[in-house]
């Protein structure tokens, strides 16, 4: 098993990572005394799949919570109900909280072991590809509101992240490239010789191997390369900025317009990691269009992406629409809006004079009205 360690002094934790491993996630939290009782968030769908075998992990009395699936429901309202049945269920301080799920479980629950009696222990067991590499990394948590994605939250880190990636075997085709676009992310932003390891194996990065005996095993080999490095990747980079008060806000590449196409959909047309995609594609169009890198780059990241399935045209948006969403984006800064540009493969730069005229146009090239 891999471990990662994410050092943040007092609020250091591991990021564990195996193969066909969630059994022995009972056994880590009662050796390290994290909660005298369990609650488990998760959804209808991860908890038929992976509920039990996680319950028969622990010894101490555990308590399931189902969330409804989808981005829709990462809500307040559906907060307070989570508020309302720990409370009915007596959970205390010294209760743990167990995400067990996806990216919307994993900011919801975090969000609600974060505020609940002013803060209570949990464990980020990400089941998605997306929630492996990101969403479970970094200790932000949260819940939407109707004019912006994650609006309302906070930073709350985690005992633990427990990821088995064989749980993404069991992934819809759509749903593991979501996850990918956040794994081309890591190799624009930080890492060239990743963002080549991808292009180079872009033909495997899809669940056909997950289907024979025979090539599953090397397959999971692969990705757990992938989830290890850019797991390795997102550590180094929180570790330097815990808040986003700097460096971190790289990690924002192509989320600016990304969150603005799902809020403007009500994360219903395209799932995260598809508007992200497109989301990267218009900051890299912006950043050759301020000659801050060659067209050429912007033919890679659009190849890389298109090979592994991945949008990089919006259908129809108003691009009117997208820029009043930008405005109100949590990244803004002086009421300025803050752009991660690339500079090259491996580095980006964080820009506030983006004109917002060439980020219409931008926009309407790559298929906003």
């Amino acid at each position: 098993m891999a471990k990662i360690k994410v050092e943040l002094k007092e609020r250091s934790y591991d990021i564990m990572i195996g193969t066909d491993n969630l059994a022995d996630l009972g056994r880590l939290t009662e050796e390290e005394k994290w909660g005298r009782d369990i609650f488990i968030i998760t959804d209808p769908l991860v908890n038929d799949l992976y509920g039990d075998v996680i319950r028969k992990g622990f010894r101490v009395k555990s308590k399931t919570i189902e969330v409804p699936r989808g981005e829709r429901f990462k809500t307040l309202k559906e907060a307070a109900r989570l508020y309302d049945a720990l409370a009915s269920f007596g959970a205390h301080r010294d209760s743990l909280m167990v995400a067990l799920g996806g990216g919307v479980i994993g900011d919801i629950a975090g969000f609600v072991a974060a505020t609940y009696m002013r803060g209570i222990n949990y464990v980020q067991v990400p089941t998605t590809l997306l929630s492996q590499v990101d969403a479970a990394i970094g200790g932000k948590t949260g819940v939407n509101h109707p004019k912006s994605k994650n609006l309302i939250g906070c930073f709350y880190q985690p005992r633990l992240v427990f990821i088995d990636t064989k749980t993404i075997t069991t992934l819809p085709a759509r749903e593991l490239r979501t996850g990918l676009a956040e794994v081309v992310k890591y190799g624009i932003i930080e890492d060239e010789d990743f963002f080549k390891f991808l292009e180079a194996n872009a033909h495997h990065l899809n669940s056909k191997a997950f289907e024979a005996p025979d090539t599953l095993r090397a397959a999971l080999k692969l990705w757990q390369t992938i989830v290890a490095e850019s797991a390795k990747i997102k550590a180094r980079v929180v570790e330097k900025d815990e808040k986003e008060e700097g460096l971190r806000m790289i990690l924002n590449y192509g989320h600016t317009i990304g969150h603005a196409i799902e809020a403007l959909t009500r994360y219903r047309a395209y799932n995260h990691g598809e508007a992200v995609s497109i989301g990267m594609v218009a900051a890299a169009v912006i950043a050759q269009r301020m000659k801050i890198i060659e067209v050429d780059v912007v033919n890679r990241i659009k190849g890389l992406l298109e090979k592994l399935g991945l949008p990089i045209e919006i259908e129809g948006l108003p691009s009117a629409k997208i820029i009043d969403a930008l405005r109100i984006d949590k990244k803004v800064r002086g009421g300025k809006i803050q752009f991660v540009l690339p500079e090259k493969l491996g580095k980006v730069v964080v820009r506030n004079n983006v004109p917002l005229p060439m980020v219409k146009q931008v926009l309407r090239e790559i298929g906003a009205k």
